[in-house]
């Protein structure tokens, strides 16, 4: 939905209802090339503990997990 805003707006960020010429566009509203080069350049490095993090919590808590039977639940086996 948030996609389809977008395109119905495209180029105006956020549209003025004063006049055309105080819209925010997608041209006046941009990070200059410098600022995106920096955030690209550390999205990288921290992404990869964001994925490690998400592997290690997906191993430590795979696999099939014991029922409390006095809860009401059926017996599982851990093996």
């Amino acid at each position: 939905m948030l996609t389809s805003a977008a395109f119905g707006l495209y180029p105006a960020v956020l549209p003025s209802v004063v006049g055309p010429e105080l819209s925010l566009t997608i041209y006046n509203t941009s990070a200059g090339s410098y600022g995106l080069s920096i955030g690209l350049y550390w999205w990288i490095p921290g992404m990869l503990p964001a994925i490690a993090y998400a592997v290690f919590l997906y191993r430590r808590f795979a696999g099939k997990i014991a029922a409390d039977p006095a809860a009401g639940g059926s017996e599982v086996s851990t093996h």
